[in-house]
């Protein structure tokens, strides 16, 4: 099981790839403000969040109250989110945001993003090129990656040498 913010789902559910979060994690759950974040009218894909609460492999999970050390700067999905990895002891938490991450690692979580997700995903044989994601994203998801950072992400993965 993994706690995961807003962008990730966002990012894998804009080009329909929730897949490749349940074949790489299996059980997901995220707190009320992510799942009211990722499904609101307006946002193009949020029937695929809804049919991943349905089929249960995304789960919603109450907080009782946000962690009195999560800045009130970050936005509520990801202090819920960092409040809801705390609460139910999972280490592994997905997030994108910067100064998100910052806060979980400092509070002793293990962080994922989009890019990581996209290479253990590849690095488990659950996608066979993580190029065409990353694309996609970044086209449909207005997931934004320098320059610099996709061509490492795709060395990494061993599709760009």
């Amino acid at each position: 099981m993994v706690v995961c913010n807003a962008t990730p789902l966002i990012n894998f559910a804009a080009i329909n790839r929730l897949d490749i979060l349940q074949a790489t994690f299996s059980k997901i759950v995220i707190p009320q403000a992510v799942r009211n974040e990722t499904t609101v009218a307006g946002f193009p894909a949020s029937e695929f969040v809804l049919q991943a609460i349905a089929a249960k492999w995304l789960q919603v999970q109450p907080i009782s109250s946000i962690t009195a050390n999560i800045p009130s700067e970050l936005d509520e999905g990801e202090r819920e989110a960092i409040t809801l990895a705390l609460e139910t002891d999972e280490s592994q938490i997905l997030l994108d945001e910067r100064e998100a991450r910052q806060v979980a690692q400092s509070l002793g979580l293990q962080v994922i993003g989009t890019l990581g997700i996209l290479l253990l995903a590849k690095k488990r044989g659950i996608i066979t090129q993580a190029q065409p994601v990353l694309d996609g994203m970044i086209d449909h998801a207005q997931y934004w990656v320098s320059r610099s950072l996709y061509e490492q992400v795709l060395r990494q993965a061993g599709e760009l040498v």
